[in-house]
């Protein structure tokens, strides 16, 4: 689960996150990834557990082995997006 779901998908709107991207549904693309990480650690995604770079590379850490360095790759965009509108917020 992600705590202020909501507020995020705000956030990577109003960053132009996927502003770019040939695939409209970009944006929710991060909420899945969140999502996924969330599942796979067995915790929420909040502001407790997700505020700067270290941990990003902490949850990272907890993630290899279980998905491909690709995905770990996109949902570290996902992760930092989500450390961003905290730090900023």
């Amino acid at each position: 689960m992600i705590k202020n779901e909501q507020k995020y998908l705000e956030w990577i709107e109003k960053n132009g996150v996927g502003k770019n991207d040939n695939v409209a549904s970009s944006t929710k693309s991060y909420i899945s990834y969140l999502n996924t990480v969330s599942k796979l650690i067995h915790e929420d995604i909040s502001e407790k557990n997700l505020y700067d770079e270290s941990c990003i590379a902490e949850i990272s850490q907890k993630l290899k082995g279980l998905r491909s360095e690709k995905s770990i790759s996109n949902y570290k965009s996902a992760l930092r997006q989500y450390a961003n509108m905290v730090q900023n917020t």
